[in-house]
């Protein structure tokens, strides 16, 4: 059944009844249903424009296979993969949300209380630092890749870009992973097209750091050429600089994982969850480790 448009709600597809659509993007429709017991899904199915094309559908299946392979808390569970012949579709847990864009666009309208940013960042370090050590980097960490429901419970998401480091073979002979993701967030070893390592999603998660504290991204340009260019050789302003409510603990740490080099940031996000868990990101903040005890 094509769904490249919305669906009246008594249509089906497969065993799962449309109710609404969530997101209509240039591949994919992200959609609410419920199965044949009246539990909720988020069903997520490549648009009919996309099944004949061979690389979209391997990409989707991909997509579909990794997130039924990882089982963390703080990341989307896929729970089943159809490989339609027409529209393939997978089926993911109902997580009423929105992504950490609308909480940087429009902080007025999406006020959180004190600490609750601290809980949120916690969560999204833990879900990529689980991915790290499952062998898989995410490749598009950034605000729109994580998302929160009213309870502050973080899921991150897509793993459309998600590669696994190269091996010594595939280094040895000079291979190159391909310039993706989102310009904003890049890192230098991204953009130079380096073999992907969990260094990458640490920068890119520096930067979603960064923005979430202080209402900006690190760098601005006027062309896609300058961004990168920007990323591979300016230092941001300090963040304690951009918010005075910052502190400096966090606004160090965070510069730390925007640093050029990889081996000049933190090591991983098993050391960011270490450093992140004594500090404050904002000096009003209540203590993170008095709220342990």
């Amino acid at each position: 059944m094509a769904t490249d448009l919305n669906l009246p709600g008594d249509d089906w597809i497969g065993n799962y009844r449309y109710i609404r659509t969530l997101h209509q993007g240039q591949n994919s429709s992200v959609m609410e249903v419920v199965d044949k017991g009246g539990r909720r899904f988020v069903m997520k199915q490549l648009l009919a424009s996309k099944s004949g094309v061979a690389s979209e559908r391997r990409a989707f299946e991909f997509e579909a296979k990794l997130g039924s392979e990882l089982r963390h808390p703080n990341l989307i569970k896929v729970y089943e993969y159809v490989k339609d012949k027409t529209q393939p579709f997978f089926v993911m847990d109902y997580f009423p949300s929105t992504h950490l864009r609308l909480y940087v666009a429009k902080p007025d309208q999406y006020k959180l209380p004190p600490g609750r940013l601290h809980w949120m960042v916690e969560q999204a370090a833990a879900a990529l630092a689980y991915m790290h050590d499952k062998g898989w980097i995410h490749r598009d960490v950034k605000p729109e890749n994580i998302i929160v429901n009213r309870s502050g419970e973080v899921r991150v998401i897509d793993y459309a870009l998600a590669m696994r480091p190269f091996g010594a073979l595939k280094k040895l002979f000079g291979g190159k992973a391909p310039r993706q993701g989102t310009l904003s967030y890049l890192s230098p070893e991204q953009i130079r097209c380096e073999p992907p390592s969990p260094s990458a999603d640490v920068y890119s998660f520096g930067i979603t750091c960064y923005e979430l504290a202080c209402g900006r991204q690190p760098f601005r340009a006027n062309s896609a050429n300058e961004l990168l260019n920007k990323h591979l050789r300016e230092m941001p302003t300090p963040l304690a600089t951009m918010n005075k409510a910052v502190t400096p603990e966090y606004s160090d740490l965070v510069m730390r994982m925007l640093k050029k080099k990889p081996a000049d940031r933190i090591s991983n996000l098993h050391e960011f969850q270490s450093l992140f868990s004594r500090i404050r990101i904002f000096k009003d903040d209540p203590d993170p480790q008095a709220d342990r005890a």
